[in-house]
């Protein structure tokens, strides 16, 4: 009885100050939210098999949690790396476990009890259970992933754990329900009645009253808003499985649609914003999956060399250099970093992780935007040696001066992590320091290898170019005349599987007079065209 009560002031932290936020936002924590369920497991563990006859329904529940953290432990990197594994493991703490205390509850029969805190465990938050269910959605849009794939953790064609169970796919399909995401609403919630359909019926897998509440809940709102076929099909499930249930709402309740023409004409709303329904967005949304690629007429002069750099002794050791366009310039340094600085730059930036924000007005106050799904961390330059021979590298690299740039920005994408696109250059003077100038360049430092997805998009040069641990991707961002180049809109694709981590350096178009000098005449005329959205 005592295991039982500690259980239940652990469980009920659940319901009150025991949750985390941004854990969808980045890899970096999530190792808390899986020693937190390893510990609940533990503890039930210890419950069930104290009233084991009494518990045969959730024993089979706990076993099956049980199975997913052999798996997890095997390669626990791997395991928090894929996006269904992540979004299942929150949807579990975030909506399976309180069901669970309600069961245990029960089962104590009215036993009184003060719910106790302050036990270290790590909670997602709604914000995190709804930002993974979005990380999904936003892999399956992007990469046109097939949801009944998604949902047997197949990416890409490639398995990589569990299935998602029947239950899984209606919280989902409820999370989106809420969200109004209806058109992702109905694939989900038909993946999970066909997966209840394809399982005898087993305490395990038969829906109490409570999931039956909301799947008739769900049902009823999907009747109103018009979409019959989801809805009587999921009503169906519900009598399936309680044929003395009545469904109190008909064709003439306030708020349904009487006449089944009208049906036809209504249409769903998407949970969207405008931008990711226009053409460029499509097209980026293409060049992340490959579809479209440069033409030959741009390939033609590009090539992977040896470069000098400016340093007076480069040629004792040459750089990699692999040019991806020569107009605007964009390159890819190879091997620039080593595994064990790597390590270090990694290290160092942990503690200080936070939620990545855009401040897309002058002055304004940084805000969290599903625009930008990430953790980042600021790091001085002279906090560490190694901070210092990589900008010593960069300069000879590129011949620019470093006087001028800011610090180095370490950034990890988590759950299908993204950055939309995007320029790095400041359009309103405002934004930067008149003494510095505008971020004349950009460096992007590959701090992780990355399984699928995760590429570094320009949509308007049509190529992505994949994270590679070590390497370092290199763009100016205005022309020589120091006007803005349009051109260099770009992007971090939604890491499909695995972990992102990069390093940022954006350097100043101050000193930099004599490393590059403008032109006779202004050059920027080619990239006007690519300023307006269409």
């Amino acid at each position: 009885m005592r295991r039982l009560l500690v259980l239940l002031g652990l469980l009920s932290c659940l319901g009150h100050l025991c949750r985390g936020s941004d854990y969808f936002s980045s890899i970096t924590g999530l190792e808390k939210l899986l020693q937190t369920e390893d510990f609940l497991i533990k503890n039930l563990r210890t419950t069930v098999n104290a009233v084991r006859t009494s518990l045969q329904r959730l024993e089979s529940e706990v076993f099956a949690i049980e199975q997913e953290h052999v798996v997890a432990a095997r390669d626990t990197e791997n395991y928090l790396t894929n996006p269904v594994n992540v979004y299942r493991l929150m949807k579990r703490l975030h909506t399976d476990w309180p069901h669970l205390e309600t069961r245990v509850q029960q089962i104590a029969d009215k036993m009184d009890f003060n719910a106790t805190q302050g036990y270290g465990l790590s909670f997602p938050s709604q914000e995190d259970v709804d930002g993974a269910a979005l990380a999904l959605v936003r892999l399956q849009s992007t990469y046109k992933l097939d949801v009944a794939q998604v949902a047997a953790g197949i990416l890409n064609g490639i398995k990589y754990g569990s299935d998602m169970s029947w239950q899984d796919c209606f919280v989902l399909g409820q999370q989106l329900f809420e969200m109004e995401d209806y058109n992702n609403t109905k694939v989900w919630l038909r993946e999970s009645m066909e997966r209840l359909g394809r399982h005898s019926p087993a305490p395990a897998t038969t829906p109490d009253s409570g999931t039956l509440n909301r799947m008739e809940a769900v049902a009823k709102s999907l009747f109103q808003l018009g979409d019959f076929d989801t809805a009587y099909e999921l009503s169906q499930r519900v009598l399936q499985f309680d044929p003395k249930r009545i469904r109190n709402w008909h064709l003439g309740d306030k708020g349904a649609v009487t006449n089944p023409e009208e049906a036809e004409d209504m249409a769903l709303p998407r949970h969207s914003d405008s931008y990711s329904l226009t053409q460029e967005f499509a097209h980026y949304e293409k060049v992340c999956r490959g579809e479209v690629g440069p033409s030959p007429r741009q390939e033609r002069p590009l090539r992977c060399r040896y470069s000098l750099g400016s340093h007076p002794y480069r040629h004792l050791a040459p750089l990699k250099l692999e040019e991806h366009s020569l107009d605007p310039f964009v390159v890819t340094y190879h091997d620039m970093l080593s595994p064990r600085k790597i390590a270090d730059l990694r290290l160092m930036a942990v503690p200080r992780m936070h939620r990545s924000t855009v401040n897309p007005l002058p002055g304004g106050q940084n805000k969290k935007s599903s625009f930008r799904v990430s953790k980042n961390a600021w790091l001085a330059y002279d906090s560490h040696p190694t901070m210092g021979g990589m900008l010593s590298d960069l300069s000879d690299a590129t011949g620019l001066d470093m006087t001028f740039c800011e610090q180095l920005q370490v950034a990890n994408y988590g759950v299908g992590g993204h950055y939309e696109p995007h320029w790095d250059f400041f359009r309103d003077p405002d934004h930067y320091p008149a003494e510095e100038g505008n971020r004349m360049a950009t460096a992007i430092f590959y701090l992780s290898d990355v399984e699928q997805g995760g590429a570094t998009a320009f949509p308007f040069l049509n190529f992505a170019v994949k994270p590679q641990l070590g390497n370092v991707l290199f763009w100016y961002n205005v022309h020589r005349s120091l006007d803005v180049d349009y051109r260099t809109k770009h992007a971090g694709c939604p890491v499909l599987k695995g972990s992102k981590w990069i390093g940022n350096v954006w350097i100043h178009e101050a000193t930099q007079t004599f490393a590059r000098p403008c032109d006779v005449f202004r050059d920027h005329e080619v990239s006007l065209e690519y300023e307006i959205i269409k």
